[in-house]
């Protein structure tokens, strides 16, 4: 009997706790956070913060760069099904690259994305070049841009 009163009283006091309503709120009390009134303590984000990967401006016609890269000779084809685009890669940076992962974005006339196609190079020497095929599911017919991107690189 003593073991049922006491969970029967334990019940209601939680119960209670979970029921019971906060003051309302006045003129002098707040419960939400304030933004700082002084720019200088906002955070910023920085360009490692983001979750962007590296983009690649166009250099000129037919030479792009992304990161380390130089990209010249793109040609975009059908086959199977699949969309391939090929370019060759150049490692233009001061160091050796292990391993990188590239995606070529394509985007139509009215320079929406049409889809992303994406390629990987291993074991590239400073200065040396190697032809990439980037591989895409996406229908890439019809692109009149395309822009390079470094999504990973060791």
């Amino acid at each position: 009997m003593k073991k049922i009163l006491f969970v029967s009283v334990a019940a209601l006091v939680l119960a209670a706790g979970c029921s019971s309503e906060q003051p309302a709120n006045t003129s002098s009390q707040t419960t939400a956070p304030t933004a700082s009134a002084t720019p200088s303590e906002t955070p910023k984000a920085t360009p490692e913060a983001t979750t962007k990967p590296t983009e690649a401006p166009k250099a000129k016609e037919g030479e792009y760069t992304a990161g380390d890269f130089k990209i010249t000779g793109v040609s975009v084809k059908e086959s199977a099904g699949m969309w391939m685009v090929t370019a060759k890669v150049q490692n233009a940076g001061d160091k050796d690259i292990q391993a990188a992962i590239l995606s070529a974005i394509l985007y139509d006339k009215d320079e929406k994305r049409l889809g992303i196609a994406q390629g990987g190079v291993e074991g590239m020497k400073k200065g040396e070049s190697k032809t990439v095929q980037f591989v895409s599911m996406d229908k890439l017919d019809g692109y009149k841009k395309v822009e390079f991107q470094v999504d990973t690189s060791i």
